[in-house]
């Protein structure tokens, strides 16, 4: 197998690398794990920027992002202030609680999501 790198990046960090570094990264085996659920904008525009660095060395990427929600059972009042919070977070740093994983298609075969967890295959 070959070297593989993992590297967890905090969404803030996401935000403020240009997609050229994370496709560097991508390039040389690494795995990307940001903090995160990734917007279906983010995920459209990594997509699409990795397509046309597609090169018989490099076969595109796996993505896949899951959103962390509250399974505890609470009660309303909790409930209410959890969501309330959640949203002010998001509204104010655009960070979605959860978790995306970036891998390169070489290494990544297949990427399954569960409703609660997410399934790498090397």
């Amino acid at each position: 197998m070959k070297n593989i790198k993992i590297k967890f990046l905090p969404y803030e960090r996401f935000k403020k690398n240009s997609l050229k570094a994370i496709l560097k990264d991508l390039q040389g085996n690494a795995i990307i794990i940001i903090d995160a659920k990734l917007t279906s904008d983010e995920e459209f525009f990594i997509i699409r920027e990795t397509m046309k660095k597609v090169t018989d060395n490099f076969s595109g990427i796996e993505l896949s992002s899951l959103e962390f929600k509250n399974q505890k059972k609470v009660g309303a009042f909790s409930k209410a202030m959890g969501g309330i919070r959640n949203a002010l977070v998001e509204r104010m740093t655009g960070k979605k609680r959860g978790m995306t994983i970036i891998g390169p298609a070489n290494l990544v075969h297949k990427i399954k999501k569960n409703p609660e967890d997410i399934l790498l295959y090397m």
